[in-house]
């Protein structure tokens, strides 16, 4: 569980000040986001096989958003390189991209605490 000062692939502490410091508003964001990341994982990967470039930079904005809000950095820089590379129309570079946006975004949702007040201890 990553502490509030965590390193390079989180920043808790800001996404806990984007919320007003409020815990369980930010828990409640990162229960949504391990919810939510996998299926917009999925849109990606799906649209990226199909060659709709437009519906991937859209998931991939949708993502980077969410990574961001609950503070993991490393998936949201990820994230928004997707977006970039899809709404530019690589789709090989992009296919390249994939799997590293698929681990970064599984580490943040294996790695996010349930309860941020317990990692700000």
């Amino acid at each position: 569980m990553p502490s509030i000062d965590d390193s390079e692939n989180f920043d808790l502490k800001s996404a806990l000040a984007r919320f007003s410091q409020d815990h369980e508003l930010l828990d409640e964001a990162i229960a949504i986001f391990k919810e939510e990341a996998p299926k917009h994982l999925a849109g990606i990967k799906t649209a990226l096989e199909k060659n709709e470039l437009k519906e991937a930079s859209t998931s991939a904005h949708t993502l980077k958003s969410e990574c961001g809000a609950v503070g993991a950095v490393k998936a949201q820089s990820v994230s928004l390189t997707m977006e970039k590379t899809t709404g530019k129309g690589h789709i090989s570079e992009a296919i390249e991209l994939y799997p590293q946006l698929e681990k970064m975004v599984i580490q943040a949702i294996e790695t996010l605490p349930e309860s941020t007040m317990e990692a700000d201890q």
